[in-house]
């Protein structure tokens, strides 16, 4: 037997960070879920929006009567911005 330490027995399985990734995706989408529900909400309680939620797998907007349909990320952005210009 040799004394030299093989390189890959510190390293963790590849298995392990597939896992490790899937649990950081799932994390990153539950706090962009809470941050878009969190502005969506205060929106609607400035009576920038009427409704919102999600709809196929994009968030839909209800504003001055017609849907506004966008991805999750992009309605974040389009929240924040609302309700920016609103504070101005």
């Amino acid at each position: 037997m040799s004394d030299v330490p093989n390189p890959n027995t510190d390293q963790p399985d590849e298995s392990d960070f597939e896992t490790l990734a899937k649990k950081m995706n799932l994390e990153l989408e539950a706090i962009s879920v809470n941050q878009l529900n969190s502005l969506a909400n205060q929106a609607v309680e400035k009576n920038l929006i009427t409704a919102h939620g999600y709809r196929g797998g994009r968030y839909e907007l209800l504003r001055d009567g017609e849907f506004v349909l966008l991805e999750p990320t992009e309605a974040i952005k389009y929240l924040q911005k609302l309700l920016e210009d609103t504070e101005g």
